[in-house]
């Protein structure tokens, strides 16, 4: 089986999307466009992978680098052809096999059609194959022209295309497979010939006819896989439609998704099989969710890491941080990033954690803030706690040992340590350490003034 290398066209400006960002750089599902042709290749094996880019983009060839992608620069937009020129001097290496040319805009194209694709090739001995569908309404795809055999001849571009040839509904999906000898030696033969003065890779296809190397043309059973991204109407389409298959993806392997039009839940995520999630919850990023968890309505979870059995009830952000199993939290509870919740805590509601760890069966009920704390085990956090953890130039930590027991209202002024077993009064302002198996007050004495009244009533 022959070896295959890839180019990524991605040397487009990106006008139409009205934005500061690069149009491959725009996110989906949690990733930027580009990575997904990325991902096809590097899933098909292909090496080298070169990319066709802008100049002067830093944010897209930081991403390549770290993808482990090859660079070409396109300095001036002069067509698809021009672009696989520059990606092929990066693949001078590479011995002789496939090249794939895949869109940087085009993210939905799956690893098995390219797969398809290529396995056409081989058995027909073709050096040039394509991917083509059939659409409805055809513009604005180059139209595939065959000939009463039903062989490929060439390709018009729809600018191009007479009355006649824009009414054929087979067009080019833009992504194509070459034999990498041959297309070496065909580049040279482009020229553009054309409205735009463009090198058009399409005229490969007429060139491949006329020297009778072979033609295949792959029909995709799914056109949307090639649906291009050229305005924010354009990725919104192809957002909902990766949506739903990442969704179906995750209810094939064992997941309850309660209403799949609005549940969001980005490409990199894993969920454990009986775990249960309720529409208007996004899952972003790395999230890992363990086995029969429930995810509640409008809770958004971001690089998250559950364990089984875990409750998210309803309105809760939770971020970067990791939750132990058989856990509940919320609803209205905010879980800030690099926070430790261990087995059976429960974070209820219109509770803050940040940067905080709380060990096995603690609690925090009600309306609490939990900053720079450690907590150890069986703690009972009364409600209106709060670990007073910055003091306005530096942040310090509270350490609370395991079975402590702390009434509602109280400040912890940190730095400030609780020992194993002690109880902390309600209404309490704990600015030193407690001892292990205390009782820590801090209040003034109660006054009480009898048949007293404001000074409004007295007049």
């Amino acid at each position: 089986m022959k070896k295959l290398a890839a180019v990524i066209l991605a040397g487009g400006q990106s006008t139409r999307m009205k934005s500061k960002t690069l149009k491959v750089l725009h996110p989906l599902a949690g990733k930027p466009l580009i990575s997904y042709p990325l991902g096809v290749a590097k899933a098909l094996k292909a090496t080298p992978i070169c990319a066709v880019i802008p100049p002067n983009q830093a944010d897209l060839e930081n991403l390549l680098i770290t993808l482990d992608t090859t660079i070409a620069y396109q300095n001036e937009a002069l067509g698809t052809g021009h672009a696989v020129m520059l990606g092929m001097k990066a693949l001078t290496s590479f011995p002789d096999g496939y090249v794939i040319v895949l869109s940087g805009d085009v993210p939905l194209i799956q690893e098995e059609t390219i797969r398809g694709l290529k396995q056409a090739m081989e058995k027909n001995g073709a050096r040039l194959g394509l991917l083509s569908m059939r659409l409805a309404e055809p513009s604005p795809y180059g139209r595939i022209v065959r000939d009463l055999d039903g062989q490929v001849v060439r390709i018009v571009e729809d600018k191009d295309a007479s009355e006649s040839e824009k009414a054929i509904t087979e067009v080019n999906a833009g992504i194509y497979c070459f034999d990498k000898a041959w297309l070496s030696e065909a580049l040279h033969h482009l020229k553009p010939n054309n409205v735009k003065g463009e090198y058009y890779l399409t005229d490969l296809v007429g060139l491949a006819v006329e020297q009778n190397v072979g033609v295949v043309a792959h029909a995709a059973a799914d056109p949307h896989e090639f649906l291009g991204v050229n305005t924010r109407i354009d990725l919104a389409r192809v957002a909902e439609i990766m949506r739903r298959r990442i969704n179906h993806r995750h209810m094939l392997a064992g997941v309850g998704i309660l209403k799949e039009n609005d549940t969001y839940i980005d490409a990199d995520v894993a969920i454990g099989e009986d775990t249960t999630v309720y529409p208007g919850v996004f899952l972003r990023g790395t999230t890992k969710i363990g086995k029969s968890c429930v995810i509640e309505t409008g809770s958004v979870l971001t690089d998250m890491t559950l364990g089984d059995g875990v409750h998210i009830k309803p309105m809760c952000v939770l971020e970067q941080s990791t939750i132990g199993d058989d856990t509940a939290i919320g609803p209205f509870a905010h879980i800030r990033p690099k926070s430790q919740i261990g087995r059976k805590v429960k974070i209820g509601n219109f509770v803050e954690v940040k940067k905080t760890v709380m060990k096995e069966g603690s609690k925090a009920s009600h309306l609490s803030y939990l900053g720079d704390a450690k907590i150890g085990k069986e703690v009972n956090i009364g409600c209106g706690t709060i670990t007073c953890n910055y003091d306005g130039h530096s942040k310090h930590e509270t350490v609370i040992g395991d079975d402590v027991f702390v009434g509602s209202d109280v400040q912890f002024v940190a730095p400030v340590s609780i020992g194993a077993g002690s109880t902390i009064g309600a209404g309490s302002t704990i600015t030193e350490d407690v001892p292990e198996n205390s009782l820590a007050l801090s209040r003034t004495v109660q006054v009480v003034k009898k048949d007293w009244k404001p000074k409004w009533k007295r007049k």
